[in-house]
């Protein structure tokens, strides 16, 4: 991951350029050891950010459209990114996941599975809960605020326009939820929409 933490060295200077970036819970990150970071996601740059300035090393599940070209093909998973097919059950990205989590990595996932339209919390996908409940490690919610005035999904170039002010962006993480371990489907289901308030409401509290 030598390319990642040159990345991470390089971007952040920028970032902090662009924008101004505060930090709240970051001592919830475990310091070592397996956890999902599961976020809110509101833009583009929540997934740079993450990568640039989490605690720790992150690996965070990508849509598959992001390695169309072969620079990002070659680059993305160099830089922490794990392709992901939305809107269907992608079993390869998932056996990733739980590989990564062995080795004792973090990994990110944003359970909205898209950018929201109105920087409000939108409805969790399916796939994302299940992978959550079957990794029986920590959960570390994470509340991003202030990317959607930066770059909203409905005009992408805005981050690009020269002379805009430097809006602020907050990042919160908060305490580590354990849900255990759910083998099967039966259990996983059974558990699921329990799991989703909890995320829910402990992400809202976070962009509050």
């Amino acid at each position: 991951m030598m390319m990642y933490r040159i990345a991470r060295r390089l971007s952040r200077p920028y970032f902090h350029a662009r924008m101004k970036i505060r930090f709240e819970g970051e001592e919830n990150v475990p310091a070592e050891g397996p956890f999902i970071l599961v976020s809110n996601h509101q833009s583009d740059l929540d997934p740079m950010l993450l990568h640039a300035f989490c605690p720790r090393l992150l690996c965070t599940l990508a849509k598959s459209s992001v390695f169309r070209s072969s620079l990002m093909r070659w680059l993305a998973p160099r830089v922490g990114a794990i392709p992901t097919r939305r809107y269907q059950v992608d079993p390869q990205s998932v056996r990733v996941v739980l590989r990564l989590l062995d080795e004792g990595w973090g990994v990110g996932v944003f359970p909205e599975g898209e950018r929201s339209w109105d920087a409000t919390l939108q409805a969790f996908r399916t796939g994302s809960m299940r992978l959550v409940l079957k990794s029986d490690v920590p959960i570390i919610p994470c509340g991003i605020t202030g990317t959607y005035d930066v770059c909203p999904r409905w005009d992408d170039m805005k981050w690009h326009k020269v002379g805009r002010g430097r809006e602020t962006v907050t990042i919160r993480y908060g305490k580590p939820i354990l849900f255990g371990r759910h083998d099967c489907r039966a259990s996983r289901e059974q558990a699921r929409p329990v799991a989703t308030q909890v995320i829910k409401e402990a992400l809202l509290s976070l962009i509050a």
